[in-house]
């Protein structure tokens, strides 16, 4: 079934937006049949010059804080969430910045479903560069767990590989930020799916992505990157803003986007990246460490602001790779016991927006 949509006046880049202003920012979408299934492995990222900060949006420190522009007006004729059967893959996509985008919606199997009328976690997972979202269907294991999960497509940029903004590699004409913010609203309407609990995660430049969205636009409850890669001179988060628990895994071996950051690339070491967080969410106290098996170490700084948590799972000898993975997802050791689905499935469900009870 066709389903079609009119944008108008669309300003480029969203602020923040209150629950209130949900219903002006839903989107229609178009089925368009199964997702696809998995092309060539992610390209690893290399050094280019940096986005110029001037382009980079005014984002609001409160999550609930109020929309300073209007919400666009978009005539929707049919579609929604949450239609699909129990374990089931749609592809849909929905017009944004004048450019067709893409993304898999995938829902609960029968067996965690629960009752007609549940209310869902939803995550929507933003893949890394030269990945394409059916790629990070494939192998992360997100399927698995009990939430309603987008799988959002990027766009071609340089070296006609597909990335995200907050990378030195695409420009703010891609409008991304608009694309996610449009994801979290769609996600917001669905009768499937509990609005307090909407996450962002990303594997490498789309775990960057999704840390940079997730400090920029609304309705975000919390954030895990794996592999992540933090571009300082392309990155929204600062060391203020709203507060926002956040989830980092990292290996300790990835050569790709090393554990310790890189100066010529620009790139935060795991280091600084944590501690821009941990000032952000105003954490008080030292991090906690223990030990999750003998190749995991998980640090965590608690006594944050609203409720917010900042976790580090530093993981020994780890590629530039998904912890047991289902398919290839980057070069070097894909190292388990730790499942970063599971991992990150939990630590979203335990971390609701401020005010919902967890």
């Amino acid at each position: 079934m066709r389903h079609q949509i009119r944008r108008e006046a669309r300003r480029h880049l969203p602020l923040r937006r209150s629950a209130s202003g949900l219903a002006a920012g839903l989107v229609a979408v178009l089925a368009v049949g199964s997702s696809a299934g998995c092309s060539a492995g992610p390209a690893s990222a290399n050094s280019a010059s940096a986005d110029p900060a001037s382009v980079r949006p005014t984002s609001v420190n409160s999550a609930s804080a109020s929309p300073t522009q209007a919400s666009p007006t978009v005539a929707v004729s049919g579609g929604s969430a949450c239609a699909g059967a129990p374990n089931s893959a749609t592809t849909h996509t929905i017009q944004v910045g004048g450019k067709s985008r893409t993304f898999i919606e995938h829902l609960p199997s029968a067996a965690t479903a629960g009752t007609a009328g549940a209310k869902h976690l939803a995550i929507i997972a933003f893949p890394g560069r030269g990945e394409t979202d059916s790629e990070l269907e494939a192998y992360s294991r997100l399927d698995g767990v009990n939430a309603v999960v987008l799988y959002a497509q990027g766009l071609n940029g340089e070296g006609a590989k597909s990335t995200w903004e907050a990378t030195p590699y695409l420009g703010d004409s891609a409008h991304d930020y608009e694309f996610a913010d449009d994801l979290v609203q769609w996600l917001a309407q669905a009768p499937c799916v509990d609005a307090t609990r909407i996450d962002l995660t990303g594997k490498s430049d789309g775990a960057g992505f999704a840390a940079s969205a997730a400090c920029t636009i609304s309705g975000v409850a919390a954030v895990a990157t794996v592999s992540g890669a933090f571009y300082q001179d392309s990155n929204h988060c600062t060391a203020s803003g709203h507060p926002l628990p956040v989830l980092n895994l990292h290996g300790s071996s990835d050569w790709v986007i090393p554990y310790d950051g890189n100066p010529a690339r620009r790139l935060y070491g795991t280091d600084a990246w944590l501690q821009l967080w941990r000032q952000r969410d105003k954490c008080t106290g030292a991090g906690v460490e223990q030990a999750l098996s003998a190749d995991v170490t998980q640090t965590t700084w608690s006594g944050c602001a609203d409720g917010s948590v900042v976790v580090n799972d530093r993981i020994a000898g780890g590629g530039h790779t998904w912890t047991v993975a289902t398919a290839p997802s980057g070069p070097g050791a894909t190292v388990g016991p730790i499942d970063s689905a599971q991992t990150i499935a939990a630590f979203f469900a335990a971390h609701p927006l401020p005010g919902a009870k967890p």
